[in-house]
């Protein structure tokens, strides 16, 4: 599976973030090396968001692109400080289908991947909810969740990237993790001094000094304080 997604959290023009975001899933947005020869590679099989304020969360996800579903077009007038939104395009032999629409929820947490995971075998449930269920289950043994996530992602062995984004209604914990397609897979964020963004390209319409995320990279976003920490996704370290 191969997806577009994003989490912005402050002061948000949540218009102009819909407006990128509908973009990177048209393929009008960055050039890569899925799109270079094949202007049709659009990410058009299911999309999602996650939004709140003040760290009150809810979520809608629909089986379709989100320039088909008129309910894409409530959020350009929501009043919020948080949002995740993924955008998907299914595996061959994978179905297009609400169970395998991001982002999962569970627990108080919500979820989205973008890439695809081998290690997973079921083909009852997307590679992607296997990886959430086991992010979760590991959770629970650990006081700290870069640690969690470090100790999890460490088990998978077989996929062409990892890259998630893991939220509560306090923290969103983003994983660069990739094996291929670095210009694909590769997240920029942006720090101003009113919002934060964590997004798969650079979006148009916010002309900030925008910083590559270097690969083996654990961000961790604090949705009330609106501040951002980067840790080697390795070892741990404070970057």
């Amino acid at each position: 599976m191969v997806c577009r997604m994003l989490v912005a959290t402050g002061q948000l023009p949540v218009a102009q973030l819909l407006d990128d975001f509908k973009l990177m899933a048209l393929n009008k947005n960055e050039e890569h090396e899925l799109n270079r020869k094949n202007p049709n590679f659009i990410h058009g099989d299911g999309w999602g968001i996650v939004i709140g304020k003040s760290g009150k969360l809810e979520c809608y996800k629909k089986e379709v692109a989100c320039w088909k579903d008129p309910k894409f077009l409530d959020y350009y007038s929501a009043n919020v400080d948080f949002v995740i939104l993924h955008a998907r395009r299914a595996s061959l032999g994978t179905p297009v289908s609400y169970n395998f629409t991001h982002p999962f929820e569970k627990e108080g947490w919500y979820f989205c991947h973008n890439g695809t995971i081998y290690n997973f075998k079921s083909k009852e449930r997307s590679d992607s909810e296997q990886f959430f269920t086991l992010l979760l289950d590991n959770i629970k043994g650990y006081s700290d969740v870069k640690d969690t996530i470090r100790n999890t992602v460490n088990q998978m062995k077989e996929y062409s990237a990892l890259n998630f984004i893991l939220a509560n209604g306090n923290k969103v914990y983003i994983l660069v993790r990739h094996q291929k397609y670095p210009d694909y897979y590769t997240m920029k964020y942006l720090v101003e001094e009113n919002y934060i963004i964590v997004s798969s390209e650079r979006l148009p319409s916010f002309d900030g000094k925008w910083k590559k995320v270097d690969n083996n990279t654990i961000l961790v976003l604090d949705i009330i304080s609106h501040r951002i920490e980067t840790f080697d996704a390795l070892n741990g370290n404070s970057m």
